[in-house]
């Protein structure tokens, strides 16, 4: 078990577009830390990432599979999350055909990228680079799990602005100041600048740093397998009943 207080994180949103700044990059280090938008070449990224550092948690979002895993693989972790009552509330995108192969490449791309600044931990469980904390997350599930479902009784957004609405909704109903408590992670600081966020790329890194704050602290709910990867996302106890009941019933579906 890490402590966040005192420990180095990062949290990445992958973007993938040539021309924009749509890459989001969070980090907390022995209780600095900073948020950025910038652009997917490791040249700009770089440049948002503390100097000098190994991180103890790296979590990525994006499909993170095995390498040399094939573009066609089906996962798991996806197909859990696209059944029943996550449908309409916080369903991923298949990894396995279209626009979200791009975004596996991009992923590993990513992956890739920071290998280098991750700590050397070995054994680490459910690694997808060998001896690393380097996990996937996937904020929209991070956040919908979360959320009471009378929530998802309210005026709904669009599906570009999906992500927006589940974060808007989990600071108004104090779920995601209750995780912070939860996972002991006490950095005042932090939590206004997490709560108080607006940009759409930072807020979705900010969704990955507490992801990697989770699965420092061992308090993580880690769903897949070997084959496909794992989605890392809130302790199971701070998981709102209709999504407890939602994964349990998908998981007895696709045995």
């Amino acid at each position: 078990m890490i402590d966040p207080n005192n420990t180095a994180l990062l949290g990445i949103d992958v973007g993938f577009s040539k021309s924009r700044p749509t890459t989001g990059i969070a980090w907390s280090k022995n209780g600095e830390f900073g948020a950025a938008k910038t652009h997917a070449d490791w040249e700009r990224r770089s440049q948002h990432i503390p100097t000098s550092t190994k991180f103890s948690v790296i979590a990525i979002d994006g499909p993170l599979v095995p390498v040399g895993s094939d573009d066609s693989l089906d996962r798991l972790c996806e197909r859990l999350f696209i059944r029943g009552a996550f449908q309409t509330r916080c369903k991923p995108g298949l990894s396995n055909h279209g626009y979200g192969k791009d975004l596996r490449r991009a992923a590993a791309e990513t992956a890739n990228q920071v290998l280098h600044l991750a700590e050397h931990i070995a054994g680490a469980s459910r690694a997808i680079r060998q001896d690393t904390l380097m996990i996937e997350a996937f904020p929209n599930a991070f956040l919908g799990v979360l959320l009471p479902e009378a929530r998802f009784a309210l005026p709904k957004a669009g599906r570009r602005k999906k992500f927006d609405w589940l974060y808007d909704h989990a600071v108004d109903s104090g779920v995601l100041l209750d995780l912070f408590q939860k996972i002991g992670w006490h950095n005042p600081q932090l939590v206004t600048a997490v709560l108080g966020e607006r940009d759409h790329e930072k807020r979705a890194a900010w969704i990955c740093l507490l992801t990697a704050g989770c699965a420092a602290t061992g308090e993580a709910d880690v769903v897949g397998d070997d084959i496909g990867g794992w989605f890392w996302l809130p302790p199971h106890d701070q998981w709102a009943g209709w999504a407890r009941e939602a994964l349990e019933k998908n998981k007895l579906a696709l045995a």
